[in-house]
């Protein structure tokens, strides 16, 4: 039986009305969340910069690294199912570590044209002659951060490595350079980077409604801000993705979040993912 939502008892005053509004007719007629927008491939856990607001420098994470019939079975999953959105081929890791990039990129591209892939990376390993071998492979978008500690007396510096980057795509959509700072100060990832909030202060976040985040090992988790895993939805070599998506305590988390209540991992986080995407 399909748990009804009653709309009435959702505030309407806050900017993310038109999200919740959207979700719940959606569920109620459908008995189902939409299907996700975008998927993100932790393909490897470890990053080769030491951020120190961020949660790799809170937690000591090994190192895990997905196996290539995973990573497959997952490109292979969402062709089957028609998905044509955004594949990020990272999460909170460093992608430009990963030794098979180029054949993942070849991989998905071959099996279908419609899949966006894009990194987000810190940039460190990045040549001119790099980025010009990931877009001829079939990359779709390099995000890339360059954090720097000198940002108050030099805002507009670039790393040099990335000097002739930017000189060679300053005009080019499909990269982007954001000027990042080391002094950032960032959400606590669910709890993983120690910070005190009144969760009261914190209700809905579309996170869970937008994004499918696969781990290293294959598990679904609830998305970006489980640095530690600490939740699961099935694996993806067990079970396929749809019904993943749709598992029953991913949606206690959703239904929670339409309400603007906070359980389990959500309990423990203070982002707050608000703007309209549906």
């Amino acid at each position: 039986m399909i748990q009804q939502i009653n709309f009435k008892n959702v505030r309407k005053e806050d900017s993310h009305t038109t999200d919740i509004s959207y979700l719940i007719d959606y569920y109620n007629k459908n008995g189902h969340f939409p299907l996700f927008q975008q998927v993100l491939i932790e393909t490897r856990t470890d990053c080769n910069n030491n951020c120190p607001f961020c949660p790799h420098h809170f937690n000591k994470k090994k190192l895990g690294v997905m196996t290539w019939e995973c990573y497959c079975h997952i490109i292979d999953s969402l062709c089957e199912i028609g998905y044509n959105g955004r594949v990020a081929l990272m999460i909170s890791n460093e992608p430009l570590l990963e030794d098979r990039l180029i054949n993942m990129i070849k991989y998905a591209k071959e099996k279908s044209p419609r899949l966006f892939l894009d990194i987000t990376s810190n940039g460190i390993l990045l040549s001119l002659d790099k980025v010009d071998q990931l877009f001829r492979i079939g990359i779709d978008n390099i995000n890339i951060n360059d954090y720097r500690g000198d940002r108050d007396s030099n805002p507009d510096g670039l790393s040099k490595n990335l000097q002739p980057i930017y000189d060679a795509y300053y005009n080019n959509v499909k990269i982007t350079f954001q000027k990042r700072r080391f002094d950032e100060r960032w959400p606590n990832y669910g709890g993983n980077i120690p910070q005190k909030f009144d969760l009261s202060q914190y209700g809905f976040c579309n996170f869970p409604f937008r994004k499918l985040n696969i781990a290293y090992n294959g598990e679904i988790i609830l998305c970006c801000c489980d640095f530690m895993y600490g939740t699961s939805f099935g694996n993806v070599m067990t079970r396929n993705l749809i019904d993943c998506w749709n598992d029953k305590h991913y949606n206690e988390y959703r239904l929670a979040l339409l309400q603007d209540k906070r359980i389990g991992l959500c309990a423990k986080c203070n982002d707050e993912q608000n703007y309209s995407v549906f």
